[in-house]
């Protein structure tokens, strides 16, 4: 009555993070342009294993953000570092991708947007 949500081990619950927060937490991806591609790679890995184990220990928050910062390597850091067209072939470059490319941006590259697509 009145006292709020209580955690019968630690007190009081604590809100769960905002959008921002997450964000935040997950922008920490250890990316370092002078670092080897395979040293990204096996962050990508680490960071992918981390949120899975999160998960397993219903640590939803901590699953996102170790998920989200493996997603962003991958997605995002990966595709601009020096070695990554050359260590990698096209089907592995998609691989790694984990996406289905539409064909506009097999054509033009997963940064373009077609009139097509929303």
């Amino acid at each position: 009555m009145g006292r709020g949500r209580q955690n019968h081990k630690n007190g009081p619950a604590k809100r769960p993070a905002s959008i921002a927060e997450f964000a935040d937490r997950a922008r920490d991806d250890g990316w370092d342009e002078a670092k080897e591609f395979k040293h990204h790679l096996r962050t990508a890995e680490k960071y992918r294993k981390e949120g899975k184990e999160c998960a397993k220990r219903g640590d939803l928050e901590g699953a996102f953000v170790e998920l989200a910062r493996a997603a962003t390597l991958v997605l995002e850091r990966l595709p601009s570092h020096r070695d990554y067209n050359t260590l990698l072939n096209a089907n592995q470059r998609h691989n790694l991708a984990l996406v289905s490319l539409s064909p506009c941006s097999q054509q033009y590259g997963p940064n373009k947007q077609c009139e097509n697509e929303v």
